[in-house]
């Protein structure tokens, strides 16, 4: 994630394509990678289905979205589901917000040092 102070709302730290995305799963409650392509391909953020991969992943990997594997045609597959304690973009804000503010007290820390 990057910080963008340009922006506002999600888009402080997300591409508007991924804000789409976390609200798309937030509304459902869950989706695949397969649900969230065919959902951005109706709005004006079109990405590649290896982009929403990517990105799911990359939010599991920073602890906003959490999966299940399920079998279906040719294997497993993950669907996507909010992570416990951020099931909605308020939780998810405010998650960013404590990260922020850890990483600034590091670096006051290490100022001072």
């Amino acid at each position: 994630m990057r910080f963008d102070l340009g922006k506002a709302g999600l888009e402080t730290v997300l591409s508007p394509w991924q804000a789409e995305l976390m609200r798309f799963v937030w509304g459902g409650g869950e989706a695949d990678s397969r649900r969230g392509w065919e959902h951005l391909q109706g709005t004006e953020h079109g990405m590649s289905r290896a982009s929403v991969i990517f990105f799911f992943n990359d939010m599991v990997e920073e602890g906003f979205l959490a999966y299940r594997e399920e079998t279906g045609k040719g294997g497993y597959h993950r669907v996507y589901v909010p992570a416990p304690g951020v099931p909605d973009e308020e939780a998810f804000r405010q998650r960013v917000a404590e990260r922020v503010l850890a990483r600034l007290s590091e670096f006051k820390g290490m100022a001072e040092a």
